[in-house]
C-alpha cells in the first residue's frame, strides 16, 4: 500500500490533507506574475502547517481504493506517520512523489516542494451558445408561376392540407398536455413512502383484515453530533470536507466557544444505537452524540 502516492492525490484532489503527528499540508496557489513583457502562468506551493483536528477522509479515500477496511487503513496511516518522524529525525529525507519532500531543520518539520510541480485545476464548466447569424433568413412566400396551372394549385392545396394536419397534431398534444397537468393522480414522494397514481379502472375493494396488516414502525429525525470544534473556521473547515464526500452536513453554534459540525439522519428509535455506532466508525470514535 503505497501510502505516499495516495497523500499526493488527494492532496492534488481537495487542496488538503491531515496526517496524523505531521499537520496539515495545504496546495495553495501563487498568483501569475509579469516579467517585462511575458506573462508567467500561476504556480502552486505546498505548504505545512502544524497541528490539525482528527480527520477519516484520507483513510476512507484509501480504503476505497485498496478496497480495504477503513480501520486497515488507518493504522496504515499511523505506521507511515511514525515511520517518516523516525527518519526526519535521522536526518532523512521522506519523499512525496511529484508533490515534495519533508525535511526537518532545527527540530522543525517542514515541507518543501517540488520545483517542477504542476498542477491544472479542473475545467470550468461552460454554456455552449450558438453563433449569430451572419444573414436574416429570407421568410418570404414565393409566388407561384401562372404558367403552371393547375400544378401550381394542387401544390398549394397540398401545402395546406399539410399545415391543417400539423395544427391538429398541435392541438391534440396541447389538450393531452393540459389534461396531464391537471389530472389529480399525481405521484407523491416523501422521505420514506412512494405514493402510486389510483388507478383509472372501477376497483372493487374487499374488507381488510385489520389483524393481517403489519404495523408501520414510526421513525424521528435525529440531529447527530460529528465533531465540535472551538473555532468557526475549524467547523466549516470539517463540514466541507464531509460535504465533498457526498454527505449533507450543517453548523450549528452552540455558544461562542462551540461549533458543532452535525448530520441530520431518519432512523426508527429502536436503531438509534447501531446509527451511533455506524457513524462513530466513519467520522468520528469518540465524539459522536446525539444533539435532539
Amino acid at each position: 500500500m503505497d501510502i505516499a502516492k495516495y497523500i499526493g492525490l488527494f492532496l492534488l484532489k481537495n487542496n488538503f490533507v491531515y496526517l496524523h503527528g505531521l499537520g496539515n499540508l495545504e496546495l495553495k496557489k501563487k498568483p501569475a506574475t509579469y516579467d517585462g513583457d511575458a506573462l508567467h502562468a500561476p504556480e502552486y506551493d505546498v505548504m505545512l502547517t502544524p497541528g490539525g483536528s482528527i480527520d477519516d477522509t484520507l483513510a476512507n479515500y484509501i480504503a476505497t481504493h485498496e478496497q480495504t477496511s477503513i480501520s486497515k487503513a488507518a493504522n496504515t496511516l499511523r505506521e507511515f506517520s511514525t515511520a517518516t518522524r523516525a527518519e526526519l529525525a535521522a536526518g532523512k529525507e521522506v519523499e512525496i512523489t511529484g508533490i515534495g519532500k519533508f525535511v526537518e531543520q532545527n527540530g522543525v518539520i517542514r515541507f518543501v516542494t517540488n520545483p517542477h510541480l504542476e498542477h491544472t485545476p479542473p475545467a470550468v464548466p461552460m454554456l455552449r451558445m450558438s453563433k449569430r447569424l451572419e444573414e436574416a433568413p429570407d421568410f418570404r412566400r414565393e409566388s407561384l408561376d401562372s404558367s403552371s396551372g393547375g400544378d401550381g394549385q394542387g401544390f398549394a392545396m397540398g401545402r395546406i392540407g399539410f399545415l391543417v394536419l400539423l395544427l391538429a397534431v398541435v392541438i391534440a398534444a396541447v389538450v393531452f398536455g393540459i389534461r396531464y397537468m391537471n389530472s389529480p393522480d399525481e405521484v407523491t414522494v416523501t422521505d420514506s413512502l412512494v405514493t402510486q397514481p389510483a388507478a383509472t379502472s372501477p376497483v372493487i375493494t374487499q374488507p381488510i383484515d385489520s389483524a393481517s396488516v403489519a404495523p408501520a414502525i414510526p421513525t424521528s429525525g435525529y440531529t447527530i453530533v460529528v465533531n465540535t470544534y472551538q473555532t468557526r473556521a475549524g467547523a466549516d473547515r470539517r463540514a466541507a470536507t464531509m460535504t465533498a464526500n457526498g454527505n449533507q452536513v450543517q453548523v450549528i453554534n452552540k455558544d461562542s466557544s462551540n461549533y458543532l459540525v452535525t448530520l441530520h439522519v431518519d432512523t426508527p428509535p429502536a436503531d438509534t444505537t447501531r446509527m451511533l455506532d455506524s457513524l462513530r466508525r466513519f467520522f468520528n470514535p469518540k465524539g459522536v452524540y446525539i444533539l435532539r
